[in-house]
């Protein structure tokens, strides 16, 4: 022998020293082996917080969830926001739409108008016109209209004033302010029919109504006799002087109106009208009927009206709730 001993490995140490040499190669990583693994384990981790994220957002789903754009965060609401006022009925009057469901509709009451009803039904974007003529009263002359007003209304029937400031006076003579002024009162002697024009032709309107009246002259009239008449539709009646003196003028006034009117595709008016100037109304073709006017007359207070001459001295023009006026010369 060379001096050499031969040793053997029992079972167990070779295990054991294999083992070691396993360790040693699983343990040992490059650099590179690290960096990979640590960027699977951020990757691991970051899919694992979205989950959770997503399910926290599913668990809001029945809830108020309101987002933070500075933050980029969802943060519960404890309470709901609140739904915007409702718009005006007035405005969605002004601005119709087939499609809204809540818009109201314009619905005419006579209870607020002593009973009265529209000719014509209400069209949105309508503008109801009136051309007429003012008489003025003197003092003497509305004291003989509150006069025959007060036997009117003897007949028992429910007889309304057209002159505004009778209606609440108790048929009274109109008081003096406090400083002796007497507050004129006037009737009105229509020129045309009631026309209706859309908001874009009132200004064209009235520019062609104005140039055809600037030169105009003034003049008088006088009420000739005590008539009734109704309305369009029948439902009112009226008790109205009649004009005597001064038809030829007016006539020629409603001329120069029918023109205008037809620019506008407007009815004109009356043909051989008779010109008026209303002082009674009520409800009914015949609560006021030639009969009562007969009464009228036989009475001194007829006579007296018709004594008394008129000067017409403007040409008034209504559309909706605005007055034009112009000056005769």
């Amino acid at each position: 022998m060379s001096g050499l001993v031969e040793y053997e490995l029992s079972d167990n140490e070779s295990d054991n020293e294999y083992n070691e040499s396993n360790l040693l190669l699983v343990d040992y990583k490059t650099e590179e082996e690290e960096e990979r693994i640590e960027n699977e384990g951020w990757k691991e981790n970051c899919s694992e917080e979205k989950v959770l994220k997503r399910k926290k957002f599913d668990e809001l789903t029945d809830e108020i969830v309101v987002i933070s754009k500075k933050r980029g965060s969802m943060l519960k609401g404890e309470t709901p926001r609140k739904d915007l006022p409702p718009l005006p009925s007035d405005f969605l009057q002004l601005y119709p739409d087939k499609k809204r469901k809540d818009y109201i509709k314009h619905i005419d009451d006579p209870s607020k108008h002593q009973g009265r009803m529209r000719s014509k039904p209400h069209v949105e974007g309508d503008w109801a016109t009136y051309i007429y003529v003012e008489v003025t009263l003197t003092e003497e002359a509305d004291h003989i209209i509150n006069k025959i007003e007060e036997l009117a209304k003897e007949v028992g029937i429910e007889i309304i004033s057209c002159v505004e400031n009778h209606q609440d006076n108790n048929n009274s003579l109109n008081e003096l302010d406090p400083n002796g002024y007497y507050e004129e009162n006037k009737l009105h002697i229509s020129l045309s029919r009631p026309l209706f024009l859309k908001h874009h032709q009132i200004e064209n309107f009235w520019n062609k109504l104005r140039k055809g009246f600037l030169n105009w002259k003034r003049f008088s009239l006088s009420f000739a006799d005590i008539a009734s008449f109704s309305n369009d539709d029948k439902t009112r009646s009226f008790m109205a002087l009649e004009v005597g003196k001064g038809s030829n003028e007016l006539n020629s006034m409603v001329d120069y109106v029918n023109k205008v009117a037809k620019d506008f595709r407007q009815k004109p008016f009356y043909e051989n009208p008779r010109f008026h100037a209303s002082i009674l109304w009520a409800l009914g073709e015949t609560s006021i009927d030639r009969s009562l006017c007969d009464v009228i007359k036989e009475t001194e207070y007829f006579e007296s009206i018709t004594q008394h001459v008129f000067n017409i001295e403007k040409m008034v023009c209504k559309i909706g709730n605005k007055t034009f006026t112009i000056d005769l010369k």
